[in-house]
């Protein structure tokens, strides 16, 4: 009985605080969190079109990732990830920086990754070295963010835009854009590849955030979605975040 009492003030502590990060569904934003706070993350991207059927196989017809970022003073974090389509795995560290005259919150972000090459047998291994930059809320609804990338892999730079938009309490809209920066690699069509973009709604409650998306890429992680999508097919998926602070 004792136990049980234990865990159920455990488990109201962890739902009833705010959650104040700023999320977007793939572009990395300046965290907010507090000292001792975790971020776990479910990521589905289904690999079926809206007009499709709905996957009988839900792992298997989908991209799946997991992440978990944990902040150990305020502003720097640590963080690691996984990616079921191609075995592939992150370790990054960030720290952020706030402006408040300027309006801006910058973050620098330095990622390993390993992941099977082209769903091949062979593995790349490499850095991603990153500057994310957002705003304070603008007419307190709108959100701006900007990733700048380098991907030590490609030996290409990688740019991502993004906005959050707040409408009613709790709901936001949310758009991302990715234009391919450099020479555009070609698709096993033969076509060159196209610019990356997202629209998505997110709702946040205590503890949890829950986004919900349409793209035209089923990749996961600016990465990957910088470096352009096979066509203007389109893909649905969603995220659900849960913070646990202590």
């Amino acid at each position: 009985m004792k136990k049980d009492g234990l865990f159920f003030c455990f488990l109201l502590t962890s739902l009833s605080f705010a959650y104040d990060e700023n999320s977007m569904p793939d572009l990395a934003v300046p965290t907010q969190l507090d000292a001792k706070s975790i971020e776990a993350n479910i990521l589905h991207r289904f690999l079926r079109t809206p007009s499709a059927d709905f996957p009988d196989n839900f792992i298997n017809m989908a991209n799946v990732g997991l992440g978990l970022k944990y902040v150990i003073i305020p502003k720097l974090e640590v963080g690691t990830s996984y990616q079921f389509l191609y075995k592939e795995y992150t370790f990054h560290a960030a720290y952020s920086a706030f402006f408040p005259k300027q309006y801006l919150r910058t973050q620098a972000l330095i990622q390993f990754f390993g992941a099977r090459r082209d769903f091949d047998t062979l593995w790349d291994y490499n850095f991603l070295y990153q500057l994310n930059v957002q705003s304070d809320p603008i007419a307190g609804r709108f959100l701006p963010v900007i990733n700048l990338a380098y991907n030590g892999l490609s030996k290409k730079p990688g740019l991502g835009a993004g906005i959050d938009v707040v409408t009613l309490a709790n709901l936001d809209i949310l758009a991302e854009y990715y234009p391919v920066m450099g020479t555009r690699d070609t698709t096993f069509s033969g076509t060159k590849l196209v610019n990356s973009f997202l629209v998505g709604l997110k709702y946040t409650t205590a503890g949890h955030q829950f986004m919900f998306t349409l793209s035209n890429n089923y990749n996961i992680g600016t990465r990957r979605l910088m470096a352009g999508a096979m066509d203007n097919t389109l893909y649905y998926g969603f995220n659900i975040n849960r913070l646990f602070s202590f």
